[in-house]
């Protein structure tokens, strides 16, 4: 009986260990929920409706997952993206929406 409950404790130490150590992933469905609820306090913040915003355009990297809502204003330069890690523990914008961006890709050559 007393050999039983070793082997049981110790498996249970070194499943335990073993959780700590193996890295943990969330599913595409869990980065997707992360990344909606995301949209929808950008959104609120910012004032924006849901109508101005495109279909949610997914892509999957080594490193986490992209999800991108074209600005429909000037869906051609500006979007929302927002990026999840895989492990689920890192979640940043990465872009945000602007149709006239004073610098950086799409801005406008300067007149002199």
């Amino acid at each position: 009986m007393r050999r039983a409950l070793l082997f049981i404790g110790l498996g249970l130490i070194v499943a335990s260990i073993v959780s700590f150590v193996m890295p943990r992933r969330i599913d595409a469905n869990q980065a997707e929920r992360i990344a909606e609820q995301m949209q929808q306090r950008f959104r609120a913040r910012a004032g924006q409706p849901a109508g101005r915003f495109e279909n949610v355009e997914r892509r999957i990297w080594a490193d986490g997952w992209e999800f991108r809502w074209r600005f429909k204003p000037c869906a051609e330069v500006a979007s929302l993206r927002i990026w999840i890690s895989h492990d689920g523990s890192e979640a940043r914008y990465v872009e945000l929406p602007e149709c006239a961006p004073e610098t950086g890709f799409g801005a406008g050559a300067a007149t002199v």
